[in-house]
């Protein structure tokens, strides 16, 4: 196969006219592969929750521990997506398998020094969010075998990424699929016990999610390996480093690690002064529910975000500059409608959206949670054009500005404006509802004057 070839795929998102179209064919398999990991999130707190409001808590702060570590895998998988839409298109396919396989030897060296750092170091973490001692017991067991699984989550991730940086993202979802059906299958029976099985509670959730990764990661690198997709990557680009187009993977990616560490640490800092109001003990529940559900008004956003940043990519590696600006305004303009359009559907029947997850009503966390959905659902259409933008800027390989717009809107103004709010004007929970929101705005409005400007078209890949 000659190394310089551009498949059919690759062909029809260069050339089409019908720019919508073009989107909704990547972003579909994504949004509901998106739909099918949060539902099983959802599940998992279900299944959870039948243990006590505790575990709730627990499982959610485990997450947000979960979150920060996502840094590391956002360097790989960012400067990945970048690198392998580019080489598609320009039609070489030889440097689309060594983009992918050194991607595969950076989750390895990332490994190595993750497992043993979290495990060290889990407990320490877990202290600083300020949780009772019940809820730092469970989320302890909950993130020792997350630690252990992450050489898989890290693989299946990037796999993942590689595919949908080729324009494939059919492929990762069928994977999804049976993985989320071995999630679940797995939970049921490490949760609450089965068979040869004793019932393991919290601990258990982590199991089944740790098994599913495995499969995950089995399926997707021997889809990689076959020859018989898009990507076809060859032994010798994993074995054999290659410093320099690693060192460009991880240039582009760190600025959006950076990024992620911003948000990250935000919801971080929020919990933590979440459970420093008067009533955390419903505050914190309810922003785990309400983050739950505020997945899946997110899901088409972070769907179309993934797909502007593969048509990004793409276009400028086959030098159509102007049609990737179009393409990011298209993707910004249909993340905005649907975004808002789930959200104001969590806000109608916020009630029983809240109530599917706790046995028991708990009135507390309903009206806390209702709020939630109300003050951050305002936001969601600006929250779309931040995350399809900045999509579209990082699929170029121009990182480091979203970086700065994430870092001040998240982490300086968000925080900042959540605690006092919060803690100093005694508005509790609500007030950092609110500090989400106007950071939110605020975020929006400056990615969109960064895109207009157009220096992310300009950025030079080897």
């Amino acid at each position: 196969m000659s190394d310089k070839l551009y498949d059919e795929r690759t062909e029809f998102l260069l050339n089409n006219d019908n720019l919508y179209y073009n989107i909704a064919y990547l972003a579909w398999p994504i949004v509901i592969q998106s739909l099918l990991q949060v539902s099983v999130g959802t599940i998992d707190i279900k299944m959870v929750g039948s243990l006590g409001v505790d575990a709730i808590s627990a499982v959610g702060t485990g997450r947000n521990v979960i979150m920060l570590i996502m840094v590391l895998v956002m360097a790989i998988s960012t400067g990945t997506i970048a690198m392998v839409a580019r080489s598609m298109g320009k039609g070489d396919k030889k440097s689309t398998s060594v983009s992918a396989g050194q991607s595969f030897f950076l989750c390895l060296l990332a490994s190595v020094f993750m497992v043993p750092f979290g495990l060290l170091t889990n407990k320490m973490i877990l202290q600083l969010l300020g949780v009772s001692d019940n809820v730092l017991f469970l989320a302890q067991q909950y993130m020792e075998v997350f630690f252990l699984s992450i050489p898989f989550f890290l693989l299946h991730f990037i796999a993942k990424a590689i595919f949908q940086g080729a324009g494939d993202t059919k492929t990762p979802l069928v994977i999804d699929i049976i993985m989320n059906i071995v999630n679940v299958v797995g939970n049921f029976i490490f949760i609450f016990g089965f068979w040869i099985f004793p019932e393991m509670g919290v601990m258990g959730a982590a199991i089944g999610t740790g098994i599913s990764r495995l499969v995950g990661c089995i399926l997707g690198w021997s889809a990689l390996l076959s020859g018989r997709f898009v990507v076809h990557v060859q032994i010798e680009d994993i074995i054999r480093p290659n410093w320099k187009v690693s060192k460009q993977i991880v240039g582009i990616g760190i600025p959006a690690a950076l990024q992620g560490l911003s948000r990250n640490i935000s919801r971080f800092l929020l919990f933590a002064i979440l459970a420093r109001t008067i009533r955390a003990d419903a505050a914190v529940p309810a922003y785990v529910i309400g983050t739950n559900l505020n997945q899946y008004a997110l899901m088409p956003g972070l769907a179309i975000g993934t797909a502007a940043a593969t048509l990004s990519g793409m276009n400028i590696g086959a030098n159509k500059l102007e049609r990737a600006e179009e393409n990011g305004k298209v993707c910004a303009i249909l993340g905005a409608a649907l975004m808002g359009v789930i959200a104001l559907t969590f806000v109608i029947f916020s009630t029983p959206f809240i109530k599917f997850f706790l046995d028991e009503a708990n009135p507390d966390v309903i009206e806390i949670g209702k709020r939630f959905l109300i003050i951050i659902g305002i936001s969601e259409p600006l929250h779309a054009v931040t995350i399809t933008l900045s999509r579209t800027m990082q699929g170029a390989g121009y990182t480091k500005v979203p970086f700065w717009i994430t870092f001040i809107s998240w982490l300086l103004i968000r925080v900042t404006l959540a605690y006092i709010l919060a803690i100093v004007f005694k508005l509790q929970s609500t007030g950092v509802w609110i500090g989400i929101s106007v950071s939110t705005f605020i975020s929006g409005l400056m990615s969109y004057y960064v895109f207009k400007q157009g220096k992310w078209k300009h950025v030079a890949i080897e």
